[in-house]
This record gives C-alpha cells, structure tokens and sequence, in this order.
C-alpha cells in the first residue's frame, strides 16, 4: 500500500508528467510537437516491453528480483535528471535530458510492471482487488495534495526559486519519494508460483488465439483501447489553457491540488462499490467524466472565456479529470485481473500493456494533429473515444458473481 501511496502521489503531483514535466518542456520550448511527447511516450515506454518478458514471469517462481532490477534503473535516471536540472542552465540541454528521461525512466518503469501486476495477484484475492487499488489510489491522492503544495511552493506565482533549479528541487522529491516506494515493495513476501501456465513461449499466434476465442477479452480491450487514445491528449490541456485561452502556466500547481482533493474522494467510493457491483460500472462513468471535460473546453472559445474567467473555468475540468482518475485508474487494475485467467495472467496482461503501449505511441501525434487539425478538432475526436470506451466498458461481462463468490 505504501508503494502505491507513493508512487500515485508522485505521478499525480511532483512527477505529473502531464503537467509538471510539461509545464517544465513548455518553458524550454513552445513547440506543440515536443510537448506532446512528455505523457504519451510514458505510458508508452511503460507498456511496451511488457510482452517481451512475459516467459520470463510465467516461468519464475518468484518475479519480485525482476521488480527490484529494474526499479534500480528508474533511481538512476531521477539521480541523471535531477543534477541535469540543478546544474545546468542550457534550454536545449535541459529538454534533451528530459526526453531521454522519459524515454529511459519509462523503460525501467514497464520492465517492473509486470512483475508487479503478477505479485498484485498473487497476494490480493479477487473480490478485493477493486476495494485494494481504490485505497491505493486514496492515500496516494492524499499524498498528492502535499505534492501539490510543493509543487506551488517551488513554481506558484509566489516561488522563491528560479528556473531550472524550482524544477530540479521538485525532481529531487520526486526521485526520493519513488525510491522509497520501490523499496517498499521490494519488502513484500511473494508466495512461489504455483500455477503452470498452458503457453510457456507466448508468440503473436498464441495472441491471435485468444483473440478469438476470448470475446469478453476482446470487449475490455477495445475499451481500454479507447481510453488509452482519448487520455493521450490530457498532457496538452495546459498547453491549450496557456496558449489558447491565456492561463498562466504558473497555475498549473493549483490545478494540480484540486485534481488531487478531489481523486482520493471518489476513489475509495469506486473501490467501495466494486465490491458490491464489480469494476466495469465504475470504469465506464469515469470516461463519461473524461468526455464531459473535453466538451467543457470545446465550448470554452464560443463562450467567451479567456484570460482570468479561463483560469477559473480550468477548475471543473482539471475536476472531471480527477473524477475520471479516480473512478478508473482504482477499477482498471483490477478488472483487467478479473477477466485474466489466473494461470494465464502475465500473458493476459502483457499482451495487453505491450498492445496499449503501442496504441499510446498515437499520442505521440498527438502535438502534430494539434498543428495539423486544430486543437478544438482534437477535442472533440478524444470525446467521441471517450464515449465509445464507456460503452465497450459498460456491455463487458466480468462475470462478477463468479469473482464475488471467490473466498
């Protein structure tokens, strides 16, 4: 719990890739291009290596080195960043560490996430995955309103910091804050595998196979899949608020601390409900939040807002944000697990992250469809996605009786 408590807080406040590392890329550069990159080519670098070290998992009879491995490489690159930062003063320097960063740090990252997810399984029985990440996400949305105010201390209009070094301050938090996390789970007791899993060499054509015959997996990856390119655009909000609408990039810790008061709210009342009614409920309302914000900003030009009554209305958007954070990233876990056979499971789930990592490199056009097609037309494109993922979520049969019935 205390690793998740970090790392979510992290992720969500001095780490925010959405805002903070672009907020950071955006006073290095105003090309829309490269500031799309910052959040995509995360959750990209996260997900794609997984496929290629599923026979690793499913053959191990503990992956918990696996995670400490690979965690030891994520230290290293906040260490590089970090004294970049302090440093250094050079703007094309500065982005080109931080690119390699995010590149290098999300590579670690995804090379010790299966590994995670096969220990999440392991300890956490399935009735109470739900109620599990919800608290996860609880405590680490709390502490991410501390990260919030740290983040405002070191950028807010009021900071006693100059640039780079605010910056650098907020990754040396960061950095520590997640390496006490990793450490903290390198402390949990794996039981051995004991589950002989039917493909012991996953290939592609093992993946057709399932494909096909699993069509309530197809169902949550189509859904995950909409989600995954409706969210890859959340890093240019800020940059449409500052560009667009003439919010001060200096708000964004603001931001950040409403987003943060409110995630923790809504999810532990996700996990709370999941043990009642499952994961797909609470999953599919929280990208009907997601589209609702987007509408919000699409109508932000015709409305009139610029400038200081923009600064307000970014509140209730960055609040669908938190709403959609809460609702699905405490049920996406653990619905994923629930609709993955047990023996199965790393192949299951590495197919899939490897899959959603590939789907996240769209949003690396994500700053280039911007220039290209507008950023309203963006918008309204990741709404529509929002809405179709919310009903592929909605029609998934999770068999929760099944779940529930499990002691």
């Amino acid at each position: 719990m205390l690793n998740g408590a970090l790392m979510i807080g992290t992720s969500n406040s001095v780490a925010s890739p959405e805002l903070v590392l672009t907020a950071f890329a955006a006073s290095l550069t105003s090309n829309p291009v490269i500031l799309g990159l910052i959040a995509p080519v995360q959750t990209a670098t996260w997900s794609l290596p997984q496929f290629w070290i599923v026979g690793w998992v499913q053959r191990a009879r503990r992956v918990l080195p696996m995670y400490t491995y690979a965690a030891m490489v994520r230290m290293a690159a906040w260490v590089a960043l970090t004294l970049a930062v302090l440093l250094s003063h050079d703007s094309s320097f500065l982005l080109v560490t931080l690119l390699a960063f995010v590149l290098i740090g999300g590579m670690a990252a995804g090379l010790a996430g299966l590994p995670f997810i096969e220990v999440v399984g392991k300890v956490i029985p399935p009735r109470q995955r739900g109620l599990a990440f919800g608290w996860r996400g609880a405590l680490g949305g709390v502490l991410a309103i501390v990260g919030a105010q740290v983040v405002i201390i070191f950028t807010g209009p009021s900071a006693h910091f100059d640039f780079p070094t605010n910056y650098g301050l907020l990754f040396l938090v960061a950095g520590l804050a997640q390496m006490l996390g990793f450490f903290a789970f390198s402390l949990v007791i794996e039981p051995p595998n004991t589950t002989k899993a039917e493909h012991l060499k996953p290939s592609l054509d093992v993946v057709r196979t399932i494909w096909r015959s699993d069509g309530n997996f197809r169902r949550f990856v189509g859904g995950r899949t909409m989600f995954e390119l409706s969210n890859t655009v959340n890093g240019l909000i800020i940059v449409y608020a500052n560009q667009v609408l003439g919010v001060r990039l200096e708000l964004a810790g603001l931001y950040l601390l409403v987003s943060s008061v409110l995630r923790p709210i809504f999810s532990v009342a996700a996990g709370r409900l999941s043990v009642r009614i499952g994961n797909r409920i609470p999953v599919a309302a929280g990208l009907l939040a997601q589209g609702l914000g987007w509408t919000m900003l699409l109508i932000a030009l015709p409305l009139g807002v610029r400038e200081r009554a923009a600064e307000y209305y970014m509140i209730p958007v960055y609040s669908l944000t938190a709403i959609q954070r809460g609702l699905v990233f405490s049920n996406l876990m653990a619905l994923a697990l629930n609709v993955s056979p047990s023996g199965e499971r790393p192949l299951y789930m590495g197919a899939l992250n490897t899959w959603i990592g590939v789907v996240g490199l769209a949003g690396l056009l994500s700053g280039v469809m911007a220039e290209v097609i507008g950023f309203e037309a963006l918008f309204a494109l990741t709404a529509v996605m929002s809405c179709v993922g919310a009903w592929q979520f909605w029609t998934l049969r999770e068999q929760w009786e099944e779940v529930a019935a499990t002691p």
